[in-house]
Order: structure tokens, then C-alpha cells, then sequence
């Protein structure tokens, strides 16, 4: 059963042929490449709501006439729909043409839910001016994921010279189900400086986030300078950056 035309929340896909003889493709209609949001992960926040753009290029002699139907679909039977495609050729020969359309995410939609983030894919037809046609149920995948914060950054504004800093913070992720944010466990988390004056951050410890998302350490007053808190995410999660703490060593105290 093809994934494309999704009308309505909790709709089912609609079929665009009988099951049991799955449309294939034909003739020499190829697909050159498919790219979501800029080839970008999609991160999206617990009452948020995204539009972003689909791009698929595709190849035939006789040129692209669309792109119909064109559907999104990731874990545990999720499903987006794509707005209508514009398709415009790259050069004069018109054998290769770029088609355009959007899609909308949104958390508060009832159709998205935690348990689907991850990975997604695009499952379209590409219609030839000669009736040739390519068919993929996975043309090209993309990430989306729930959003990461940090919230409770604290640090000294000023040090003494070689006394501890303590610098604290709470990585939160957003839930899709309940539309709010909730601590984030057992995650890996950096803690960065940046020196006074310079652009380049430095990783200085690793810790783990706690059972209610916090982090805590003491560092050393050695210099002036910013610290941050970092996190990568994951397949389910985007990273986070803290807010900037900067602190002032002061020498002699």
C-alpha cells in the first residue's frame, strides 16, 4: 500500500493501486536526487509547527512532467502529506527538471507523537511527458526530531585565581504526547570554554546528565573566559548549546 496522499489526521493512506500488484516503474524516468529541509534534520518542539521544502530532481528524455502523488512516512506507521509540486527544467535541452513542493509538521497536530521520531522517508511517483514513470517507496530519507534545551545554565560572573568554578545546567527534551518539556536522563553532555578574546570553544570535562536532567562540576579558575554546555542528540533527539556563562578570574584574591 502506497503512503502518499494523506488527507486527514488519522487517515489512511490512500491506495493507488490493488495490493497485491504494487505499481513499478517503467521506461527511462530516473530519479537524481531527493532533499528535505535543505538536507538538514527537522527538529521540532513540543506546541511547534513547521513548513519546510521538499526538492526532487529527476531525469527522462521527454522531459518531467510531475511529481504525483508524493507522501511522507517514518516509524510506527507515521504519515505526512506534500503539498502540490512545481517542476521546472535545469537547462534547454528540458531532459532534467527540478520539482519543489512543501510539507508541514506539527506537534500539536494529533498526527505526530514521540514514538516517531527518527527516520523518514519520501515515497513518490515522477511522471514523464512519454507516460514513463519512477516509483520509490524510499526515495530519500531525512531526520526528524524532538527539539533539546538546556535551561538553568549558572556560573560565578567572577573567580578567584585556581578556586573552583561551579557551573550547573538541566537538558530538557520536548515531548510531542503532552506538548511540553521534560528532564532528559543519562546523557552524555560537554562542557566547553572559550578563552577571552579567542573564537574556538575547547571540550573540558564530560558528564552525565542525572534522573532529573542535571549537570553539575567544579572546574578550576585558571583564565578569564565563557564556559558552555553541549549536547549532540541523537537519531530521536537534536542537540542543544547552553547559554554562554562568562566568567572573570580575578588574580591576587
Amino acid at each position: 500500500m502506497a503512503l502518499c496522499g494523506v488527507a486527514a489526521v488519522g487517515a489512511i493512506a490512500l491506495v493507488l493501486v490493488p495490493a497485491t500488484v504494487p505499481e513499478t516503474s517503467s521506461g527511462d524516468t530516473a530519479l537524481v536526487s531527493v532533499v528535505v529541509n535543505g538536507g538538514r534534520p527537522l527538529e521540532l518542539g513540543p506546541t511547534e509547527t513547521r513548513t519546510f521544502p521538499i526538492e526532487v530532481t529527476a531525469t527522462d528524455r521527454s522531459g518531467i512532467r510531475t511529481v504525483d502523488p508524493i507522501g511522507l512516512w517514518g516509524p510506527n506507521y507515521s504519515t505526512l502529506k506534500v503539498g502540490p509540486m512545481t517542476c521546472a527544467p535545469l537547462d534547454a535541452t528540458g531532459t532534467v527538471s527540478r520539482c519543489t513542493g512543501e510539507a508541514t509538521a506539527s506537534a500539536t497536530s494529533r498526527i505526530l507523537f514521540d514514538d516517531q521520531a527518527g527516520t523518514w522517508f519520501v515515497d513518490l511517483r515522477i511522471r514523464a511527458n512519454d507516460g514513463d514513470r519512477y516509483v520509490s517507496k524510499s526515495a530519500g530519507g531525512f531526520s526528524l526530531k524532538r527539539t533539546a534545551r538546556f535551561d538553568r545554565a549558572t556560573a560565578p560572573a567572577t573567580a578567584p585565581t585556581d578556586r573552583p568554578v561551579h557551573l550547573t545546567a538541566r537538558l530538557q527534551r520536548a515531548m510531542w504526547d503532552t506538548h511540553d518539556y521534560i528532564p532528559q536522563q543519562s546523557t552524555t553532555v560537554y562542557l566547553q570554554f572559550r578563552p577571552t578574546g579567542s573564537h574556538t570553544w575547547t571540550t573540558m570535562a564530560t558528564v552525565e546528565t542525572d534522573g532529573e536532567g542535571r549537570v553539575a562540576i567544579d572546574m578550576p579558575a585558571h583564565t578569564s573566559g565563557t564556559y558552555q554546555w553541549y549536547t549532540a542528540g541523537d537519531k530521536w533527539t537534536g542537540g542543544a548549546v547552553s547559554d554562554e556563562l562568562p566568567v572573570t578570574v580575578q588574580p591576587g584574591q
